[in-house]
């Protein structure tokens, strides 16, 4: 379209308007999809730093967060964490200096002495403001796993290398309100025995198995844990045979207390044991613990 004077007319200011509303667009098309691109880039380091600081952690493992990510690590602190996997093996602490079991230099015998690694399966854990940098501090952590009764069999081979061979199975199933008993059965000269556990949680926060019962050699025999017990040698004849029973019928188990203890030094620095009940697959366990530190596992 040309005026009087042949000049060609100027355009009209709509299609400036729809030209310069279309770039806008496409900009903040661009820049959106640059924020998703590096949201989701946030979200595979923190799923690969969790996996790098948890190298116990099963491959099945789902890593997940609470909000928008990129704020938070601009904050270098993540609102939550949560995690969950078949399966996580804890290291034990090895420091000299550190406490001989759950219960420390307590009346049972200390089982975490001779464990390398605690393996859990079916693990849950919930943690709180997590740092974003070695080590990891969270200020809160909630978890919830299970021991599982091979796992189990090891904590008691590892606390009594001259016991047999022992298969444990659930005895009573426990809940929130009773820990419930286990059955870890055993061949002793060639014949049938059985001691049945108690789970508790220790004042440190640790694992207690308690021998309460005792089936060896025809003789059923309960377990009085409020004192020491009695050797063979120690017993006054025939009148203190159930002390004497107790003792020697431990001793097939080669155990020489009847308690067991596991604690401090296969958990992580700042986790305890709040609850523990026998379910049909294991020792169901309740941790937590504050200002943790994921570097630490």
């Amino acid at each position: 379209m040309t005026d009087p004077d042949g000049a060609a007319a100027p355009r009209p200011p709509r299609r400036r308007w729809r030209r310069a509303l279309a770039v806008l667009l496409v900009a903040a098309g661009l820049g959106a999809g640059g924020l998703v691109g590096a949201e989701h880039y946030a979200r595979a380091q923190v799923d690969r730093t969790v996996r790098t600081a948890l190298p116990g952690l099963s491959a099945d493992a789902a890593i997940t967060t609470d909000g928008v990510l990129l704020p938070q690590l601009l904050r270098r602190e993540l609102k939550t964490l949560s995690i969950r996997a078949d399966d996580l093996v804890l290291a034990a602490d090895r420091d000299p200096d550190g406490a001989a079991g759950a219960g420390g230099a307590g009346s049972g015998r200390a089982a975490g002495a001779g464990l390398e690694a605690l393996e859990l399966t079916n693990v849950t854990v919930s943690l709180t403001g997590v740092g974003t940098r070695d080590p990891y501090q969270a200020g809160l952590v909630h978890a919830e796993a299970t021991i599982g009764f091979d796992e189990l069999e090891r904590i008691i081979a590892a606390a009594s290398p001259a016991a047999p061979d022992l298969t444990i199975t659930p005895n009573t199933l426990g809940s929130a309100t009773e820990p419930g008993r286990v059955t870890a059965s055993a061949t002793v000269l060639g014949a049938d025995a059985s001691v049945v556990f108690e789970p508790a949680v220790t004042e440190a926060g640790g694992l207690e198995l308690t021998a309460v019962a005792v089936s060896v050699l025809g003789m059923d025999i309960d377990v009085d844990s409020s004192g020491p017990l009695e050797s063979a040698d120690d017993s006054a004849g025939a009148d203190d045979v159930g002390s004497f029973s107790a003792a020697a019928a431990l001793a097939f188990f080669g155990l020489e207390e009847p308690k067991l203890e596991i604690g401090p030094e296969v958990l992580p620095d700042g986790v305890k044991l709040s609850q523990v009940y026998i379910g049909r697959d294991g020792a169901h366990l309740t941790l937590s613990g504050t200002d943790v530190a994921l570097a630490d596992w």
